[in-house]
């Protein structure tokens, strides 16, 4: 299969934009349309020859119109497009415009885990049963799809308080002990394992891929290597992650999926006793080119880019057990 025309929906987001800083390093091989919604700013990058479309996200008709031509539709928006309906109409749109090529927006989900798979489809979106739709229509020979999994993306993770991690006021918090595995994915490498999936689909047809870069990554490791490179102490705070885990399986047991979603997802990452986050036994970075970095070398580009007074997102960064 060979891919020219690509369709990039949600071009303006963090994984979309990624993804073009990637393609269009390839000048005039890929011809992209960037398609949004009536009401979105987006501004295509200067100088380049993006095509961009305004579509209404809800009407089949209008989504075939724009997909009509296009060789592969890359799937990069976020919020209530993710849920099951929203998404089918997409891919059917995509089916009937002829598209060979379908690019679902899993990006930070390891769907096989059971701690994925016991949150309410209403807050994380269809992307369970929208992978077993792509596959029924492989096998039917409608569509050839993929998707990537990279994990958390590591830079926004660690700048914007999610990670425990404040750099500007040089503080920390550290859940349980800290040690557990971590597998997160700088948003330019999950751009450019994204473009080099579009490069060469046949090497990833019908299939998730999953990446991760970092090695012994851990809280821990991570806060130790900030340290370092700032050569600045940080205070230290450990929180009951265990705590977190227990009263958000509770409250989700009671149907209050709300209160513990963020709770259990800093379990997820976190809590030995009960993490969905090791994909590492289905790691493919060689296949779609992604390089092995250091913690050190990772954390020096997060901090180049974002500086020193980063500022954290207070509630990303302060999790406790919800009430119960």
């Amino acid at each position: 299969m060979q891919i020219k025309t690509i369709a990039i929906l949600g071009p303006g987001g963090n994984v979309g934009s990624a993804i073009i800083s990637e393609l269009i390093k390839d000048g005039l091989r890929f011809k992209i349309t960037a398609i949004t919604r009536p009401s979105s700013t987006y501004a295509t990058p200067p100088d380049s020859t993006i095509t961009h479309k305004a579509v209404d996200y809800a009407s089949f008709a209008s989504l075939k119109e724009t997909f009509t031509g296009q060789d592969a539709v890359v799937n990069c928006i976020t919020g209530g497009a993710t849920q099951y309906d929203p998404t089918k109409l997409i891919i059917d749109a995509a089916v009937a415009a002829g598209v060979g090529f379908y690019f679902a927006n899993e990006f930070v989900s390891y769907l096989d885990s059971e701690q994925y798979r016991r949150l309410p489809e209403a807050f994380v979106g269809g992307k369970v049963r929208i992978r077993k739709y792509l596959a029924g229509l492989a096998d039917q020979g409608e569509m050839t799809w993929s998707s990537l999994n990279g994990g958390p993306f590591f830079d926004m993770w660690l700048a914007k308080g999610p990670a425990g991690i404040d750099i500007a006021n040089r503080r920390a918090r550290i859940y349980g002990t800290g040690n557990n595995p971590l597998f997160w994915t700088p948003l330019p490498t999950m751009g450019l394992a994204a473009a080099n999936m579009l490069r060469n689909p046949d090497l990833i047809a019908n299939r998730p891929i999953y990446i991760c870069p970092i090695a012994q990554l851990s809280q821990n490791t991570l806060l130790a290597t900030v340290e370092r490179v700032l050569g600045k102490k940080f205070e230290v705070e450990h929180v009951d992650v265990k705590k977190i885990n227990e009263h958000g399986r509770i409250a989700l047991e009671r149907g209050e999926a709300g209160k513990a979603m963020k709770g259990l997802g800093v379990s997820n990452q976190f809590y030995e006793g009960d993490s969905g986050n090791d994909f590492s036994h289905l790691l493919e970075n060689e296949v779609v080119g992604v390089e092995m970095v250091g913690v050190e070398d990772a954390v020096r580009e997060v901090i180049e880019r974002y500086g020193e007074d980063v500022k954290i997102v207070e509630g990303m960064y302060y999790v406790e057990a919800c009430e119960i």
